[in-house]
């Protein structure tokens, strides 16, 4: 029996039955392997290209024109419009700073509907605007009404204490 290189394998040391030390194991031998001898060949330098001429212009074209068209930029969608409901909601938003004015809730909740109707796109900002708006012309509407049965309540009560003659 012989190794793939030829050489005849070593035996291997028979190991003593209670033996202390232990045996290292052997390494097989490993084939040379040569590697293949490549001819260096020295640089040639080539002749340089020709300098070539442009073709001639055929058919009445110019020289180096396009043949297409230059491209034209991409079209972007033209964004829709939003400028009502974006308007209704800053005003909606505004009001709760200013919520004092009695005309920019009213502003804001007339633009929110025209926004719901001719703008699409912007339907979820005229929805909010309509909602902040008109929670604050209710706001105000409810002051209207407390102002006016209070002070009609007052006045009232004034007016009929002065009819019988009882002092306030």
């Amino acid at each position: 029996m012989s190794t793939p290189d030829g050489s005849k394998p070593q035996p291997l040391a028979p190991q003593q039955a209670h033996s202390q030390q232990p045996v290292p194991p052997q390494p097989y031998p490993q084939p040379q392997l040569q590697s293949p001898q490549y001819e260096v060949q020295p640089y040639v330098q080539q002749a340089p290209y020709p300098q070539q001429q442009p073709y001639p212009p055929q058919y009445g074209m110019q020289p180096y024109a396009p043949v297409y068209p230059a491209p034209y930029p991409y079209p972007y969608p033209a964004s829709p419009p939003k400028g009502l409901s974006i308007s209704s909601m800053v005003i909606g938003l505004v009001s709760l700073f200013f919520g004092f004015t009695f005309v920019l809730p009213i502003v804001g909740f007339v633009l929110g509907l025209m926004g719901l109707r001719r703008e699409p796109a912007g339907r979820a900002m005229a929805i909010t605007g309509v909602v902040l708006n008109g929670l604050f012309l209710l706001v105000w509407a409810a002051l209207v009404l407390l102002w006016v049965f209070v002070i009609g309540g007052l006045l009232a009560g004034v007016g009929g204490a002065a009819s019988t003659g009882i002092a306030a």
